[in-house]
């Protein structure tokens, strides 16, 4: 579910781009993502168990702020396909980031799982000749700063914010991107809520903003307290897919055999990696 509510987003961004600015963009999906988020921490009461620590003030920065400006500006640059693989090397940075900052020794089986997902997602676009122009480089550079902004998210909030509620993870990022984004708007497009107010825009940010920001980010968080931040930064193996198939179903692109080989690899590192967490939980309640 996380995969194709993130996957959509380079999609629904491409959209947005063409009436609006990259920071009132994440200023406006972010906004609409605390709307959703609201009732939920109304009828928790967590707004009383919100404790400002440094970990926590960098993980909302991190988390939305920074990646989604930069993935939103990247977007300009580089085509809906090719942002797929680029952000499928975030596990690659997770893995990295797991054994330099939690000291976790990397398991035969999550190197595994890693490399046959990479394998995978770069086999679809190699055999596609996906080739890389040099106007694109930049976009590549700053879609790559989004994903290691991402990783090292996820690895924060694994080892400093656990304990905490996936829900208040979710609202101190959505509300720090929230706050900074909207100061920078006045300045770059003060305009911009008058285009809010188009049908097809309002729309694509209640999809935008509410599912694939305000739920998003519980399921994440969710998940990186379940599994740990490389299994939940696995959604980004199947990103590309969901990229893949709004490609085919609204901007008519084709689906080839390499599509669906590379669809395989994928499930099974999935696959692999699942197997790995539930035997480490099995080991655990043995002990």
């Amino acid at each position: 579910m996380l995969s194709a509510l993130w996957g959509s987003t380079f999609f629904w961004t491409k959209i947005l781009l063409e009436d609006f600015h990259p920071i009132s963009i994440v200023f406006f999906r972010c906004l609409f993502g605390i709307l959703f988020l609201l009732p939920f921490l109304i009828k928790q009461r967590a707004f009383s168990r919100i404790k400002l620590s440094p970990s926590l003030v960098c993980i909302s920065l991190l988390g939305a702020t920074v990646p989604w400006t930069f993935m939103t500006v990247s977007v300009q640059y580089l085509e809906t396909t090719l942002t797929g693989i680029i952000n499928a090397l975030t596990p690659i940075f997770g893995m990295l980031l797991s054994i330099l900052v939690l000291k976790q020794r990397a398991k035969a089986l999550d190197s595994l799982s890693i490399f046959l997902g990479f394998f995978g997602v770069a086999f679809i676009f190699i055999l596609q000749n996906k080739s890389v122009q040099a106007s694109e480089f930049l976009g590549i550079v700053i879609l790559l700063s989004a994903t290691f902004s991402y990783s090292f998210t996820s690895i924060l909030s694994s080892k400093y914010q656990k304990q905490t509620s996936p829900y208040i993870l979710a609202f101190t990022t959505l509300f720090t991107a929230t706050i900074i984004c909207g100061i920078l708007m006045m300045f770059i497009q003060p305009d911009s809520y008058v285009y809010l107010f188009d049908s097809s825009n309002f729309t694509v940010y209640l999809i935008l903003g509410m599912l694939s920001s305000g739920l998003g980010f519980v399921v994440f968080y969710y998940l990186v307290a379940y599994g740990g931040p490389v299994y939940a930064l696995f959604i980004t193996y199947l990103m590309p897919i969901v990229t893949l198939l709004l490609g085919y179903f609204f901007l008519d692109e084709s689906v080839t055999a390499s599509m669906i080989i590379g669809l395989v690899f994928i499930f099974i590192s999935i696959g692999l990696m699942n197997y790995q967490k539930r035997r480490e939980s099995v080991k655990s309640e043995s002990a």
